[in-house]
């Protein structure tokens, strides 16, 4: 026997903006360049130290943090492309939301309509550029107090936040 009425309406798939993919890429790579070039630069620089008395700078020594920060900053593009194929999010009408994430370690979260607390569209500057936004829902007091759901359309943030809306004010008067 399951949880889930049979009359229930069937769940919506809650879109996900490629401008996410394009955000993913962008923070993961700058910080996979960044993290590559200064980790590589350390050990060129301790190598460097050692092998020439720390006299004269040698240019060569670059080319370690320049070919580990390409390196990182090519696993951390292809990284986001494979985490945003794995991020979708499911609206069950009258019964709740489910998220699921991760590329290596996979998360489903699941809320109840039950559970909310309140909830919140966020718009930051590259959100309102690329036209998306995210969703925080914030439940009961346990270790998932709160759930974002990242990159949606604004216009389905706000209808997704409206839907689930009037069972909370309906719960609470």
């Amino acid at each position: 026997m399951t949880d889930t009425p049979t009359n229930s309406p069937a769940p919506t798939t809650l879109d996900t903006l490629p401008a996410q993919l394009h955000y993913w890429r962008v923070a993961y790579t700058l910080g996979g360049a960044i993290g590559g070039f200064l980790v590589g630069m350390t050990v060129a620089a301790a190598w460097d130290d050692v092998s020439n008395g720390a006299e004269t700078f040698n240019a060569m020594a670059l080319l370690p943090g320049i070919a580990l920060a390409t390196v990182l900053a090519v696993a951390a593009y292809l990284y986001a492309a494979r985490r945003f194929a794995h991020y979708r999010g499911e609206h069950f009408p009258l019964e709740g939301v489910r998220l699921q994430d991760g590329v290596w370690w996979q998360t489903e979260t699941w809320i109840p309509i039950a559970r909310l607390q309140h909830l919140d569209v966020q718009q930051g500057p590259l959100d309102r550029r690329w036209g998306m936004a995210t969703l925080s829902l914030h439940t009961a007091g346990t270790h998932d107090h709160l759930l974002r759901i990242k990159g949606l359309p604004l216009d389905q943030a706000y209808a997704l936040r409206d839907a689930l809306m009037p069972r909370l004010q309906v719960r609470h008067d």
